[in-house]
């Protein structure tokens, strides 16, 4: 999952709209987001920087690299993550397996069909 897709992710999660994502970035209008949202820009350093000291509770490793869960767990100290985003988190990491499972079994039907086709190639040969 791209850098653009994960920000969409964390502003449909937090249930804002991008221009109140934006404002709470120090941003007056939310056209930057939207570029980056679309795409067309990438996130500067400053930028990351600023959406995690506005929700000190999204993981970075997260929003940077999308390893892990959106937010952090309670044992970090400054998560106080609620119930909700903590469900969030477990959904989040369904939708993941979901899609791991889907690509696995993907890749599963096609070296199935190799393999049958190479077996039949094999078997005319003989």
């Amino acid at each position: 999952m791209t850098i653009h897709l994960r920000l969409q992710q964390l502003i449909d999660t937090l249930d804002i709209s991008v221009l109140e994502f934006a404002r709470q970035l120090g941003e007056h209008r939310g056209e930057k987001v939207y570029h980056i949202l679309h795409g067309r820009l990438k996130p500067r350093f400053d930028t990351l920087e600023k959406i995690l000291v506005a929700y000190p509770q999204v993981n970075g490793d997260w929003l940077l690299r999308g390893e892990g869960m959106m937010f952090k767990t309670l044992n970090s100290p400054s998560a106080a993550i609620t119930t909700e985003e903590r469900l969030r988190n477990v959904e989040f990491l369904l939708f993941q397996l979901n899609e791991r499972m889907a690509l696995l079994q993907q890749t599963n039907d096609q070296l199935m069909t190799e393999l049958l086709a190479l077996k039949k190639t094999t078997d005319s040969r003989l």
